[in-house]
């Protein structure tokens, strides 16, 4: 038994060793994220601490003392990363008063018939604007149904999960459908007026950078939104699946180069792809920008819809 035991010990601990090694690798190769491939890198840093605080506790159980400094360091390391949006800054302030919006954006998935889902999401969420991406032929018979309670809409059906939807209760000042890119993902750019203000919102879903040519694409697309959330004048908004986490340096460039801010920070990860897999374990990859004129109420995430993301419900004031 004591030699079982003993083997176990050498194998647990063998095991640990190699996971740490790893997770050292990963940290180390995430601060090189602008480059194709590593950017991958840059997206875990929370299962990056959950893994390295196991290490941690399994040579702690083990006694061995030597590694266990780098299991603690590699935890702090990627934890850095986690604290601004775990750390809430919000709960003591006292909301302003002004035009009060709800934001509801979901990406559908193109292949998903749950239809049903999404209008009871839409119908419950009691958004102002609503912004639905991978919509296709098949949806917008469907989708069509949510313009009696949403009488000003934009629907542009694409394949390959480019197409878009944008419904809202007040009316449009301006809508326009942008190319930003090479690809067939276009951008929907509007000016709503709620409340008789006006708010310019470009909801965008570029690429998944998985190839040399989704990642240049992707990229330009954070280049001329940038772009244009820099030129636009008063409150303005950029929503949707950007296929990024706040991680990546691409996302830190839109976010300082758009003069915008991320709603997510203080409302916790929040964390949206790939369902079914449980929150720590998935990546939040949907986001809202807003500009500095715009105070955060909430940020959460939505309920299941059968889609492979989960949908994010933002309330603003402004």
């Amino acid at each position: 038994m004591f030699l079982i035991d003993a083997i176990s010990a050498v194998l647990v601990y063998r095991l640990t060793l190699i996971v740490l090694t790893t997770l050292v690798l990963l940290t180390l190769a995430s601060q090189f994220g602008q480059f194709l491939y590593l950017e991958l890198t840059t997206h875990f840093r929370l299962q990056y601490v959950i893994a390295s605080v196991a290490c941690a506790v399994a040579l702690t159980l083990l006694q061995s003392w030597k590694f266990l400094p780098i299991a603690i360091l590699c935890a702090i390391l990627n934890a850095v990363y986690l604290g601004p949006y775990l750390t809430s800054n919000v709960s003591d302030e006292v909301k302003p008063s002004g035009v009060h919006v709800r934001l509801l954006h979901a990406n559908v998935l193109k292949l998903n018939t749950n239809y049903q889902a999404v209008l009871d999401l839409v119908n419950e969420s009691n958004a102002d604007v609503v912004v639905l991406q991978e919509i296709t032929d098949d949806w917008v018979e469907h989708i069509k149904e949510l313009e009696k309670n949403y009488p000003y809409s934009a629907i542009e059906p694409r394949l390959q999960g480019a197409g878009m939807a944008i419904f809202s209760r007040h009316p449009f000042d301006d809508l326009q459908q942008l190319k930003l890119d090479d690809s067939t993902h276009l951008a929907i750019f509007a000016k709503v007026k709620p409340g008789g203000r006006s708010l310019s919102l470009l909801s965008m879903h570029p690429t998944t950078p998985i190839t040399p040519t989704k990642f240049k694409n992707r990229n330009l697309q954070f280049t001329a939104a940038a772009e244009l959330m820099k030129r636009t004048d008063g409150s303005k908004v950029l929503i949707g699946d950007l296929n990024i986490t706040m991680w990546s340096p691409y996302f830190r460039k839109l976010v300082e180069n758009s003069g915008l801010r991320d709603s997510r920070v203080g409302f916790g990860l929040n964390t949206s792809w790939p369902m079914p897999l449980p929150s720590f374990l998935r990546l939040p990859i949907d986001h809202c920008l807003v500009s500095s004129d715009i105070h955060v109420d909430q940020f959460k995430i939505g309920s299941k819809t059968g889609s492979d993301h989960r949908p994010i419900i933002v309330d603003l004031t402004f």
